[in-house]
């Protein structure tokens, strides 16, 4: 039985895996990858701002 890393086959199923993993590590990295979390006064300043903006009441109920 021939090993499989002589066999020119094997060599190039092996570079196809190998870039498979690369390319699919790129893209997790680009679109997937955790962002910064932002802590809850961030949060709380972005959602008064953006409620702010659109002249919303806090105690508007529809």
């Amino acid at each position: 039985m021939p090993q499989m890393s002589n066999a020119p086959w094997g060599r190039e199923i092996v570079l196809v895996l190998l870039l498979k993993i690369v390319l699919i590590f790129a893209i997790w990295w680009v679109y997937f990858r955790t962002a910064e979390v932002p802590d809850a006064e961030q949060v709380s300043r972005a959602l008064l701002t953006s409620v702010n903006q659109q002249g919303v009441n806090a105690n508007d109920q529809h």
